[in-house]
Parts: C-alpha cells; structure tokens; sequence
C-alpha cells in the first residue's frame, strides 16, 4: 500500500525541526495578524466611545435645557412684576 522504505516514514519519536524560513514567517504572518487586530479593535472601541459620549450629551442638553427652563418659568413672574412695578413708579424712584 505504502511505496515509501519503512527507514523513510517518521515516527512519533522523530524530532521534526521547523524550517528557519517558515518560522520566521509565521511570526510576520502572526505580527500582521496582531497589527491588523488591534486596528480593528481601535476602530470599533473609537466608534462606540464616540457614540456614547455623543449620547451623554444630548442627554445633558435636554437635561440643562429643562432646568433653564424650570428657573426662567419659576423666575418670570418675578422679573414680570418688578419690570412693571418699575415703570410705572418712573425712572428716579426704583429700589
């Protein structure tokens, strides 16, 4: 079944020594495979960082907006009444 002369056939006790040349490009192959990875992994990390900081601030936004909103309406009939308590009081005698 088998052509090869049974001296020619390695054994499990054989020690296979790895070529020099295919070593070392595995280890590019590997360091292009890390490289191109951790790009990969920077670009998505960057993207989703970006997404939620820019949904953290629509949030803040709406959030400051509503309080301005809050103080002005609490404020305003305040501001209403002294504006108009001043005019007709005339120029010289407000507080």
């Amino acid at each position: 079944m088998n052509n090869l002369p049974s001296d020619e056939i390695p054994v499990l006790t054989d020690i296979v020594e790895p070529n020099v040349g295919s070593a070392s490009a595995f280890i590019n192959d590997t360091s292009r495979f890390l490289g191109e990875l951790e790009a990969h992994l920077t670009s998505v990390v960057h993207e989703q960082t970006d997404e939620l900081v820019h949904n953290a601030l629509r949030e803040m936004e709406a959030l400051l907006l509503e309080q301005v909103s809050d103080r002005l309406k609490a404020e305003l009939p305040r501001l209403i009444s002294r504006v108009i308590a001043e005019h007709f009081r005339g120029p010289g005698l407000t507080n």
